[in-house]
């Protein structure tokens, strides 16, 4: 890890080398939504990131996408970003301009819930929730029997379900050839002279499990009743369907700026009143019942923490385990807010119990900075498990996976700690708050320009990711490094924004310079 350079250094340090000091990544891959560098839009007018006006041309961008559902993460990672970018700005500024239009964009994410728009999930559920499928969840492809019944359901864990085929091929006696393709992979399974007779010895749902690997993740189950010999499948190809699943940290990013509102209004006695205190009500509610919807989902553990578990048999990627420290959290953030705005100590408690849980997961270096990985250490994929544990579908088994977390998902989890901090929730939380900001000082600033992705301080950042430091914001109140730190960086890569988080970007550069947390 390259040593942590001073403030000093960093508040006369020469740009000199170039507005874009980045390596190993080239500036196309920066963004998935549009172009948001000026690198690449030499004609784009330069912003004052700590502006309105600035804010303002990010809130333009972000409302040109029009997202309408969040079944490709959109409501997720955009909206739920753009709606508390308005909330940081109303802080900054007490401009109630902002507050209106979060109205308007809390009225639309609540009139497109599953249940409003009367879709269901995997399960047949159709609840107050934001459904995604997508790159999201796993895809089924189902092969039919000779007489055209649905006999064998083929299954992708992986990005880009939907782009999965399988093959058959071959077609002879009771027995055919099996391909499975998925771009994510130039890895081709092909499995021959399979059957669909369970008590074959090339049966084909074995076939396709003992095919499964960490990068290939085939799996198959078997769909009959009272599966017996049957004649094959045609020959032809099968398209595969992705499935609907509703993920604990979706709805933890959406209610959580719908609960921060809500208490808001209902705890400012200027705020309290009217039409906006029956609209804080109802958005209340919202929250309220979204967050609900996962109760099933949560677990205890011995040690006093709680986490969220995916369900075994959910069509995702590590079905049955643990989630990783900021999915949790993103639903924990929701509740800190719903325990400020209702005074019910159940959402304390369990906010109590996740932080027990993350400060199991945290090692504090001499310099005084947090690391910590992306998965719990005391997880199932933190260890990593075996397919005779039996404990995922989607995912027989899985190696250790230890990496480090990054600094986008480490924002969730430090809103998390920071809203949990503001809350009073827990009287150790300051020395704690201290800590992260080190760890940004210290493992994420790596020139005047530039930062890591990783909070050890290793992995090249490029733009996209970089810029995602913004939403460390929080801790420009312990230490002002934060906020100078994002402002360089953004002139640096003159940012063009066109997503929802680049819009709290630019609203946590105005909060910081308006010392916006003496208004929460």
């Amino acid at each position: 890890m390259t040593p942590p350079i001073s403030r000093r250094n960093l508040l006369l340090g020469s740009t000199a080398a170039g507005a874009l000091a980045w390596t190993g990544v080239p500036a196309a891959s920066a963004s998935a939504v549009g172009q948001p560098f000026a690198a690449e839009q030499p004609f784009a007018a330069a912003l004052d990131y700590e502006s309105p006006a600035a804010f303002a041309a990010a809130q333009s961008a972000y409302l040109a996408i029009d997202p309408m559902h969040n079944e490709a993460g959109l409501y997720a990672w955009g909206e739920a970003y753009f709606m508390l970018g308005l909330l940081r700005m109303y802080e900054a500024y007490q401009d109630e301009q902002y507050l209106r239009t979060f109205e308007e964009r809390a009225a639309h994410v609540i009139r497109t819930t599953d249940h409003a728009r009367g879709v269901k999930d995997y399960a047949g559920r159709s609840g107050k929730v934001w459904r995604t499928a997508s790159n999201y969840t796993a895809g089924h492809g189902v092969l039919l029997d000779g007489a055209g019944k649905a006999a064998i359901q083929l299954r992708w864990a992986g990005t880009r379900s939907a782009e999965s085929t399988a093959e058959v091929l071959n077609v002879s006696g009771d027995t055919f050839d099996l391909v499975l393709r998925n771009p994510v992979t130039t890895t081709v399974v092909t499995l021959r002279g399979v059957s669909l007779d369970p008590g074959a010895a090339t049966y084909v749902v074995p076939a396709v499990n003992a095919a499964y690997a960490t990068a290939a993740r085939w799996t198959a189950v078997d769909l009959r009743k009272s599966p017996r010999r049957s004649g094959p499948p045609s020959a032809g190809t099968t398209t595969f369907t992705p499935q609907y699943y509703v993920f604990a940290v979706h709805t933890g990013q959406v209610a959580y700026p719908l609960a921060r509102y809500a208490r808001m209004v209902l705890k400012t006695p200027g705020l309290n009143r009217g039409a906006r205190r029956r609209k804080a009500l109802d958005v209340l509610s919202a929250a309220r019942d979204a967050v609900a919807f996962h109760d099933r989902e949560y677990q205890t553990r011995p040690d006093g923490g709680g986490d969220y578990v995916w369900p075994k048999g959910a069509p995702i990627p590590f079905d049955g385990l643990i989630q990783p420290y900021n999915q949790s959290q993103g639903l924990g953030l929701a509740m800190v807010e719903l325990f400020r705005a209702t005074g019910e100590q159940r959402y304390r408690t369990r906010v109590n119990e996740m932080l027990i849980s993350y400060r199991a997961g945290l090692t504090l270096e001499a310099d005084g900075a947090y690391v910590w990985n992306y998965w719990p250490p005391y997880s199932e994929l933190g260890r990593g498990y075996s397919r005779e544990e039996g404990l995922s579908e989607y995912t027989p088994f899985y190696p250790a996976s230890r990496q480090r977390e990054d600094i986008s998902h480490a924002a969730i989890s430090l809103e998390f700690v920071h809203a949990a901090f503001e809350a009073g929730i827990d009287d150790g939380l300051g020395q704690d708050m201290d800590r992260f900001a080190a760890t940004f000082r210290q493992n994420v600033v790596r020139s005047a320009t530039e930062i890591w992705y990783r909070v050890d301080g290793t992995v090249d950042a490029v733009p996209a990711n970089a810029v995602q430091c913004a939403r460390w914001m929080p801790y420009a109140e312990r230490d002002s490094i934060v906020h100078e730190q994002t402002l360089r960086l953004y002139d640096a890569v003159q940012l063009v924004p066109v997503q929802g988080s680049h819009a709290l970007g630019i609203a946590y550069l105005n909060w910081a310079k308006q010392q916006g947390w003496l208004n929460q």
